[in-house]
């Protein structure tokens, strides 16, 4: 692949990430250096350096109480790089039941499926 798709898949993937999320702080301090953030992603998927950040880990309690692992943004920007270029190997295999994590196949699909 070559550096500026490389560049395109992840500014695409940016947006994707950012979606309803533009208010949000770390979503702020990516954008602040865009361009940079996302070279700097390209440059260490190139060189195969790139490591994911620890988990940021937190307790939330409702609607029942339960413990949070968030991924950093720029990790959630590589995330949906990632499903991006797979999703389309595992749609293929994948069974009509299955449902998790998948586009148009949430619960009501299932529901509707049963009647």
């Amino acid at each position: 692949m070559r550096n500026i798709e490389l560049f395109e898949e992840l500014y695409k993937a940016y947006l994707r990430c950012s979606k309803g999320k533009r208010k949000k702080p770390q979503t702020i301090k990516f954008e602040k250096n865009l361009e940079q953030n996302l070279l700097l992603l390209c440059d260490e998927l190139i060189n195969r350096s790139y490591k994911p950040s620890p988990y940021s880990v937190f307790i939330v309690n409702k609607p029942v109480k339960r413990e949070i692992f968030a991924a950093h943004f720029r990790d959630r920007v590589i995330h949906h790089f990632l499903m991006q270029r797979i999703n389309p190997l595992f749609e293929s295999v994948f069974i009509t039941d299955s449902y998790a994590c998948r586009k148009g196949k949430g619960t009501l699909y299932g529901v509707k499926r049963i009647f």
